[in-house]
């Protein structure tokens, strides 16, 4: 049997957010593959576990309402998705979880916004479109 087409699906929570999870859930009901949305918490140091501490606490809640938000959207038009928080520098946490994920395609979004949203800026998504091993799927 073919194996499910594995997407992951990197937003932050700014407007073209909203887009990318709209064009990953067209994306799955046209493929039927399966969607892992990701918020990266920005750090310059890579965390395997993200500490125990209260910043950190506070901005894992963060980046927790904006995945409820986009699996909530996503269940409106009938799809499924999983969801998953990470910690570091932004274009180097979305290629790591896409390599160690086995993942095919990467959503991204083609810009953001400032301070904790600043994840999908161009320089994010360059970066991704350069090293990632996978493809992306740039959405505007």
């Amino acid at each position: 049997a073919r194996r499910t087409i594995k997407v992951l699906v990197a937003i932050d929570g700014s407007e073209i957010s909203d887009m990318v999870i709209k064009r990953s859930g067209q994306f799955q009901k046209a493929t039927g593959c399966d969607l892992t949305v990701l918020a990266v918490i920005e750090s310059v140091i890579s965390y395997k576990t993200i500490p125990e501490n209260p910043a950190s606490r506070e901005r894992v809640k963060a980046a927790e309402e904006v995945l409820k938000k986009a699996q909530d959207e996503l269940k409106n038009h009938g799809v499924d998705c999983k969801t998953l928080v990470a910690m570091g520098p932004i274009a180097g946490e979305i290629i790591r979880t896409a390599k160690e994920g086995n993942f095919d395609i990467i959503f991204v979004g083609s810009r953001g916004l400032g301070g904790i949203k600043r994840m999908l800026l161009g320089s994010v998504a360059d970066t991704v479109i350069r090293d990632a091993s996978c493809s992306v799927m740039l959405v505007r």
